[in-house]
């Protein structure tokens, strides 16, 4: 049954409301009935003589026969660890009792499923069982018997009170009208009735091992119940899953005591519980055939290793994108416990997708790599992306992305990876339609009976849950896109076909489908994989991922500081001084270390340092002069020091301002050409001696022409002035002649 892992776990308020279908099994202890006293009226004569014990006999009984009627209701909790991670359930229950006539509802709450069950009865013939309030089945008593023992028992919770279970007794309170006493009951011998119903109904591979039970009981002087509350821990043993630790809380509260109760839709139940009882199938066909499949799995040599070689298939606009995988997996169940169950699992996968699928992994890439935050870099020129169990509970991601470099290494917990799959996926939610098993097998026989084929498929009332859910998933605007895309119209159904040789589990194929506008179906995902039992060198594979896991993770904050400070680059030398201590680790680094380090960002760096160092020097000379008032000599020494040295113009505008920059660049505007106007007119002939230049003329001329060289406004100026005086001779030409005559002095 679907909600068999939640049953393993809880035990809900009456015993009527343990249900399953499993073999019945012989009870570990007795199955002797509680101790009752039927016509205890005060509890003062059992307080006088402590004899606490004959009180849980009359409270019991009243609350089984005594009372003509009252409402109860059980809100309660479990705590356990299953696998890698914590599970806590939420329960409740309601009951009504009237005459005769009992009812109850169920409704338990966890991360991985919600379930909700009904009871009704109206004697002790006839019981009515709903499972998730959607399907009603009728059983006898006897029938129900072999589902339940603890049916008729006088018990609470399932727990049995009587001289022998019963080990110690604590009176807690003794108040007015008020009293509350504990009762320690003995951890084998209370809980016959409970460790075989939860043997049975939860599919565990031994009884339960019970460590406490303390179930404390309230009441009035008259017998008249006012709660019990639970406090009980055991351990619990399932196949695979290992054993686990868990921890039971719960209260009950009455009311309404022997007043005229209303039980809901009472009508309704009568009329179900009237008709022929349901037959209880217990040694069906269909179990053999799973115990078939499961006796073949067991056969894998999980202990030693077991190798899968498989592929998936994704049916996309008429093609078949590929993802291949190869994956390598040791499981130790003989030393599965909560201690080491880190320690007994090894994993080994490498995923590596075709050309097509690789082309979709790009385009997922682009348009949601937002929503995978850090993830969604895993997806960049995705080429295949290897999965290492470290032996200790996590999982490493390394891409192969590119040929000589790893662009990053995720190491995330199992457990939450596990969480996120359970917030994320109701998985009881998604089957919720289905009221029992939600798939079925069948048996396809081959040449001999150790050589078949065991198919699995999703019933009705499963096949039409899901497409409900997947209905509305798609319905959303937001994923559209795909539904179009596929030209979906419903939902097809999910097969696998489970491959058996030489009673060995050898392979497994399945699909997932889905109906197209054109009412042809669809195979939207098929797998395929095939096992063999084949050693693994993990320890080889776990010591490589780590060592570039532990190279990623050594350079993770470098690279995180190198990025910053080529993106936020600022003119001090303390800048430069960080991009110094920057560029000296990243020379201390391994060669495997530099490889997780972009070769251009080290460039980037370099070339920030550059243009820092450059403009620091440059301000070093700029702030000896006032820009409003300069000679043409600071005018040349300024434009030399701007031109002739290699500036990082955006990055020296933001540090000088706006204003002060503009000064800068606008020098040429200040160049003082009045001597060069004074002897324009002396540029006559070809021999520059005779144009008698003085000396102080011959020094300031080569500044200005110095400056034109370095300036090509004050050079357009010049040639601009020597055209309105007529003369063809070029600024090139006046300049060298002007160094000549320098060049005499």
């Amino acid at each position: 049954m679907k909600n068999k892992l939640l049953k393993s776990l809880i035990i809900l308020t009456l015993p009527l409301t343990l249900l399953g279908c499993a073999k019945k099994e012989k009870p570990i202890t007795s199955k002797e009935e509680s101790t009752i006293i039927k016509n205890a009226t005060n509890v003062d004569e059992y307080l006088k003589k402590k004899d606490y014990k004959s009180v849980a006999y009359a409270y019991i009984y009243n609350i089984k026969e005594g009372l003509t009627s009252y409402e109860s209701e059980t809100n309660g909790s479990l705590k356990a660890k299953i696998m890698f991670f914590d599970y806590n359930i939420k329960y409740s229950s309601i009951t009504y009792k009237s005459g005769s006539t009992f009812y109850s509802k169920d409704d338990s709450t966890s991360t991985l499923m919600n379930v909700q069950n009904e009871f009704y009865m109206t004697s002790r013939e006839k019981i009515l069982v709903s499972r998730d309030l959607k399907k009603y089945d009728v059983y006898t008593m006897e029938d129900y018997s072999k589902v339940s023992y603890s049916v008729n028992q006088y018990t609470i919770m399932g727990y049995v009170f009587n001289d022998e279970s019963i080990i110690s007794t604590e009176l807690l309170s003794d108040k007015d009208d008020n009293v509350s006493i504990k009762y320690t009951l003995d951890n084998d011998k209370a809980t016959n009735l409970v460790k075989v119903d939860l043997k049975a109904t939860g599919g565990l591979s031994s009884y339960p091992s019970y460590e406490k039970i303390e179930i404390t009981l309230s009441m009035k002087k008259d017998f008249t119940p006012i709660s019990y509350s639970l406090d009980a821990v055991y351990e619990a043993s399932k196949a695979v899953l290992g054993t686990s630790k868990i921890t039971q809380n719960g209260e009950c509260l009455f009311s309404k005591i022997n007043e005229n109760i209303t039980i809901p839709n009472e009508d309704v139940l009568k009329a179900k519980l009237g008709e022929q009882p349901s037959e209880i199938i217990i040694d069906d066909e269909e179990r053999k055939v799973k115990d078939d499949l499961n006796n073949s799995l067991k056969k894998l040599d999980f202990e030693h290793g077991v190798f899968f070689d498989g592929d998936i298939a994704l049916n996309f606009l008429g093609s078949d994108l590929i993802l291949d995988v190869d994956a390598n997996l040791v499981f130790d169940v003989k030393r599965l416990t909560s201690e080491n169950i880190y320690e007994v699992l090894s994993f080994y996968a490498k995923a590596s997708g075709d050309e097509n699928l690789n082309s979709l992994i790009s385009i997922i890439q682009s348009f949601a790599g937002d929503k995978l935050g850090e993830y969604g870099q895993l997806l960049n020129n995705f080429k295949s992306i290897e999965i290492v169990y470290d032996g200790n509970g996590s999982l490493l991601l390394i891409p192969t992305n590119q040929d000589n470099v790893h662009l990053m290494i995720i190491k995330i917990r199992l457990t939450d990876v596990l969480d996120l799959l359970l917030q994320n996926i109701n998985l009881y939610n998604l089957v919720s339609g289905a009221n029992q098993d939600m798939a079925s097998f069948k048996r396809i026989d081959g040449k001999d009976e150790n050589n078949f084929q065991v198919e699995m498929t999703l019933n009705e009332e499963t096949i039409s849950s899901i497409k409900e859910k997947v209905n509305t998933f798609l319905d959303n605007p937001e994923y559209s896109m795909i539904k179009m895309l596929l030209s979906y119209k419903d939902f097809g159904g999910i097969k696998l076909t489970f491959d058996i040789v030489d009673s060995v589990f050898d392979s497994v194929n399945g699909s997932i489908s889905y109906i197209n506008n054109s009412d042809e179906s669809v195979e939207l995902i098929k797998i395929h994989a095939k096992a063999e039992s084949k050693a693994f060198d993990f320890d080889s594979k776990i010591n490589e991922a780590e060592a570039l896991y532990s190279s990623f993770i050594s350079v993770k904050d470098l690279r995180a500081k190198m990025e910053e400070l080529t993106k936020n680059v600022y003119v001090s030398k303390g800048y430069i001084a960080n991009v110094e201590k920057a560029l000296d680790e990243y020379n201390a680094l391994s060669d495997a270390q530099k490889a997780f380090l972009p070769a251009n960002l080290v460039d980037s760096l370099n070339r920030a340092k550059t243009d820092v160092s450059n403009i620091i020097a440059f301000l070093d000379i700029y702030h000896k002069y006032d820009l409003d008032n300069v000679t043409n000599k600071e005018i040349y020494e300024l434009l030399s020091a701007y031109h002739m040295t290699s500036l990082n113009t955006t990055l020296l505008k933001d540090e000088m301002g706006e204003e002060e920059y503009l000064k800068l660049t606008s020098l040429a505007d200040k160049v003082d050409y009045l001597t060069f106007d004074n002897c324009i007119t002396k540029f006559v002939g070809e021999d520059e001696t005779l144009w008698g230049l003085t000396q102080q003329e011959i020094k300031d001329i080569k500044l200005i022409l110095d400056i034109a060289s370095i300036e090509s406004g004050v050079s357009n100026q010049i040639m601009f002035k020597l055209m309105l005086m007529g003369y063809t001779m070029s600024v090139a030409t006046l300049t060298e002649k002007i160094n000549n005559l320098y060049n005499q002095l």
